[in-house]
């Protein structure tokens, strides 16, 4: 599947959703990774 072709297709409100969510998956991560750096330090 065509990441770009789909996003192309999308209307601009769901392109502004994916790209909530995609932060929000990131900042999760990101929290995740600080939790267990300063377990490990």
């Amino acid at each position: 599947m065509n990441l770009n072709q789909t996003k192309k297709d999308l209307s601009p409100e769901i392109r502004k959703e994916l790209e909530k969510s995609k932060l929000k998956v990131l900042t999760n991560e990101n929290d995740f990774l600080v939790k267990n750096l300063k377990k490990a330090g």
